[in-house]
């Protein structure tokens, strides 16, 4: 989490188990296909604990290798973790909703997320002293990766477009479902972008996968609704 190691921790122990909950559910209540969804709250918990080994490393006079480990663990989620999973978690709930029209669709999005994500995190591992990571005067942690003179990060990071094309991977696929609630999740991500770009553009990766670690709870929801009616109907 953006604030501190103590807040990422506690985001890192609620969020692990409610994933692995949600999965639980997905899987006991015929659900196979959302399971990839299911267990995004465990993986934004997984983010969560990395950022608070940053925190930790930054707090004790910025200890190494912890540091510099902790944050290419963070930038994996943020670069191309979330670029990969989201996609092919919507290209799983398309396969029992969808047309195959559409399911091909999200498939070669999916694809196309998959080596655009990969490329995305490449340059960031193969170049660890190009991470500097510090602590923004917002008191946000900030990722600073201006040293890594890298053309794909740098219209991604400066140029609107390539910040469109990013936020478009792990969106549209999402909003692209009939499902109501995951189209909704989906549109939350969304507001959750421009509200992060709006007021902490500076430290972006960190707050906005705050705001989506939050988000994810949304997840258990959507996985418990065959339970919940059932409950209703009886």
């Amino acid at each position: 989490m953006c604030f501190s190691a103590s807040a990422s921790f506690t985001a890192s122990a609620v969020l692990m188990p409610l994933g692995l909950y949600a999965t639980h559910i997905a899987r006991t209540t015929d659900q196979k296909d959302y399971v990839p969804l299911a267990l995004t709250p465990f993986f934004f918990g997984v983010q969560q604990f990395t950022e608070g080994l940053v925190w930790t490393g930054i707090d004790n006079g910025r200890a190494e290798p912890l540091t510099t480990l902790a944050s290419l663990g963070f930038l994996f989620f943020a670069y191309c973790f979330w670029m990969i999973w989201i996609p092919w978690s919507a290209w799983s709930i398309a396969r029992s909703t969808e047309s195959k029209a559409l399911l091909h669709r999200l498939k070669w999005v999916a694809i196309v997320a998959t080596v655009l994500g990969i490329g995305f995190y490449l340059p960031v591992l193969f170049n660890p002293p190009a991470v500097q990571p510090s602590v923004h005067s917002t008191g946000r942690l900030l990722y600073d990766i201006s040293n890594l003179h890298s053309a794909w990060h740098n219209f991604v990071n400066t140029e609107p477009v390539g910040e469109l094309v990013y936020w478009g991977f792990i969106v549209l696929p999402l909003v692209a479902l009939r499902d109501k609630a995951v189209k909704l999740f989906g549109i939350l991500i969304f507001v959750s972008i421009f509200l992060t770009w709006f007021t902490y553009s500076k430290t972006f990766n960190s707050v906005w996968c705050f705001y989506c670690a939050v988000l994810s709870i949304f997840v258990l929801w959507i996985i418990n609704r065959p339970r919940l009616n059932g409950t209703r109907a009886a």
